[in-house]
């Protein structure tokens, strides 16, 4: 199962993150509910942990607007112990489960042991397929009353395919659902040796090609083994008197038409996913180090700044960016000569430039920052844009 996290509690995200990574789940963090909301578009998840107070964007407001979408992901909801109108709040909202603090692993594990059979809408906990036979609860994996001991990568990898049996999962496809947003993505070299692995173990236990591999696709269980599986009926099997060459030659172009679509199609998906991956991370970076980025349109006057340079000004990701009148304002008024002889006659000289700065923040607050950027010209030598990087160190200045 692969969590989200949600909690601006350090401590507490901490703790629960190693207890829920020491019992196999995959776990990502966020530390407040619209950085929630975005990993949410961004990746695939079978449960959402998360608290009720919350900033910029609090739990029964985050479960609120997961169910105006249509969005049905299972959702955990921590609540104070008191008042218990969070609770009711939340369960009225959308989520499927409450937990008051502090949080008590046993009864962490029960929630999500119970929230996960509703999840597959089983009774039991146990997933099975043809003569294999996992068991979550026991973390154990049996086949053909064999036990066969897997390492805990191994096990989520068939914990994955047989929560969906019918389903195909591309290397990047698993890669989203079983590595955490911290670790790297695995290579589509050692996904294969995983399954080799399996493969080699099932084998030993006297089962044979239980896991499928369909090249340009992916991997599936075999529906060979599914018991309540029918012959499809195959129109490239029809008797030959009933397919002239006309038909026979229309129906293989679509067949041919049809492979390479299926081709296209999951190339995208697996570029988006990396793409989405890749600003997930990248945003996450530049909130770490405290680096915002940002770029001028010089034709247009158009100013695009990244979330983390709204952040260092105090001001709401979701406001538009201020102008460059409005930029200049923010600028302490004993560095703005300072600004306009190194940062503004440089870019207007179309030269690069840095220089450190003070910032007076839209709560007040003085904060010290290192500013540099330059131009960037088109193919004719014209300056079009500027664009550059806010350092926020004040904690060194200090």
């Amino acid at each position: 199962m692969k969590i989200l996290l949600v909690s601006a509690d350090k401590i507490l995200r901490h703790t629960l993150h190693q207890t829920l990574s020491r019992h196999g789940f995959i776990v990502d963090l966020a530390t407040d509910g619209e950085d929630a909301w975005d990993l949410l578009q961004a990746f695939m998840y079978d449960l959402v942990l998360l608290e009720a107070l919350l900033p910029r964007l609090d739990g029964v407001s985050f479960c609120r607007r997961l169910r105006n979408v249509g969005n049905p992901i299972l959702v955990l909801l921590m609540t104070e112990a008191q008042p218990s109108e969070h609770c009711v709040q939340g369960l009225d909202s959308g989520a499927d489960a409450c937990l008051p603090k502090p949080i008590q692993e046993p009864e962490l594990l029960a929630h999500l042991r119970a929230l996960s059979r509703r999840g597959l809408r089983r009774a039991s906990t146990t997933l099975a397929w043809g003569p294999l036979t996992l068991n979550p609860t026991a973390r154990q994996v049996l086949c053909q009353g064999q036990v066969v001991k897997v390492n805990r990568k191994e096990y989520q990898l068939l914990e994955l395919l047989l929560s969906y049996p019918r389903q195909m999962f591309s290397c990047s496809d698993m890669g989203d659902r079983l590595w955490p947003l911290e670790d790297s993505l695995p290579t589509d070299a050692t996904l294969k040796s995983h399954i080799r692995s399996i493969r080699r173990k099932l084998e030993q236990a006297g089962v044979q090609d239980l896991i499928q591999t369909h090249y340009g696709q992916g991997y599936c269980l075999n529906p060979r083994y599914d018991p309540g599986s029918k012959p499809a009926h195959r129109p490239d099997t029809m008797p030959d008197m009933m397919m002239d060459s006309i038909t026979a030659n229309i129906w293989q172009e679509l067949m041919a038409a049809n492979a390479r679509l299926t081709q296209e199609i999951e190339q995208r998906k697996q570029i988006e996913a990396q793409l989405r991956r890749s600003e997930t991370m990248l945003r996450n970076a530049q909130r770490v180090a405290q680096i915002g980025c940002w770029e001028a349109t010089i034709s247009t006057r158009e100013v695009y700044w990244t979330e983390e340079l709204y952040l260092i000004h105090g001001f709401d990701p979701s406001d538009p960016p201020p102008t460059p009148e409005q930029i200049e304002a923010l600028i302490h008024p004993d560095d703005q000569q300072l600004h306009a002889d190194v940062i503004q006659a440089a870019a207007q000289r179309g030269e690069a430039f840095e220089a450190n700065l003070r910032i007076i923040r839209a709560d007040g607050e003085v904060r010290y920052i290192n500013a540099r950027g330059g131009p960037l010209f088109d193919d004719d030598g014209k300056m079009v844009k500027l664009t550059g990087t806010t350092f926020d160190v004040t904690r060194w200045h200090r």
